[in-house]
């Protein structure tokens, strides 16, 4: 397995190829500068397409439910860590069934918890093994991800636990992430709004952001754990849920797995 690809090391090469592709234009014949123009003009399409979670250039996203019924999805990435317990614990005072975009890695470290999302009747999805960006990745590596974290949850929970619904880290996609998922079976998913809860910046912002986010077909993205640093705390995360549950009833929203949203 190679070494996981970080955000800021991916950034840097895509502006680095960008740049390359910058002075090749410039040093270009006459005859050629025009195609050249159109690479850099296309360089630059993919970057913004990579970074941009949304985006359907490198295929579809879903990003949102059907906004004529009064759901609503709560998703979870880079879990399963040291809050997920209490998030459960939020949730099960709540009587509220969310999605886990759950890390092989994780699963390895904390399998049961990854149980206790299973007998709770939480949905089970995949987030990759590593948390590494896949957007310089080729379909190899993007089908090794997701057969380790099957293997991951298997070993956790059993077969049949995880369902084929895939977030890419960061949201961040390569031309080879939608179809080397879509060939082993998954569908990419995004999110309608993210609160940055990731930032820490204290469960009343938490909480007030998700009211403000939540409406009929919403996918709230909020965290679990860290990809990044696993052991990092995720307490104002789990002290909103109260809240955000709160702001779901007052809008007449009922808070559903990903796969009762779509179904």
């Amino acid at each position: 397995m190679t070494e996981p690809m970080t955000r800021n090391r991916t950034i840097r090469r895509v502006v680095a190829l960008e740049v390359a592709m910058l002075a090749a234009a410039a040093t270009a014949s006459r005859r050629n500068r025009l195609a050249a123009a159109g690479l850099v003009v296309a360089g630059a399409a993919g970057a913004w397409a990579a970074f941009r979670p949304g985006s359907p250039l490198f295929g579809p996203v879903l990003s949102r439910g059907p906004s004529g019924s009064p759901r609503a999805a709560l998703t979870f990435d880079d879990g399963p860590g040291p809050s997920t317990e209490a998030i459960l614990d939020a949730l099960a005072d709540e009587g509220v069934k969310a999605t886990f975009f759950v890390l092989g890695r994780q699963a390895r470290r904390h399998p049961h918890v990854v149980q206790r999302m299973r007998d709770e009747g939480h949905q089970i999805a995949s987030h990759g093994y590593d948390h590494g960006i896949l957007v310089l990745r080729g379909p190899g590596h993007v089908r090794d991800q997701l057969t380790r974290t099957e293997e991951a949850i298997e070993d956790a929970v059993g077969p049949g636990v995880l369902t084929h619904l895939f977030r890419a880290p960061h949201g961040f996609r390569g031309p080879a992430t939608w179809a080397a998922a879509r060939s082993v079976g998954y569908r990419v998913i995004g999110w309608s709004k993210g609160v940055f809860d990731s930032a820490d910046p204290g469960p009343d912002v938490v909480a007030e952001r998700s009211a403000r986010a939540l409406r009929p077909g919403c996918i709230l993205l909020l965290h679990d754990a860290d990809g990044w640093d696993p052991d990092r705390l995720r307490a104002h995360t789990a002290a909103a849920i109260p809240d955000i549950c709160a702001a779901a009833r007052d809008k007449g929203l009922e808070l559903v797995t990903l796969d009762e949203l779509v179904a």
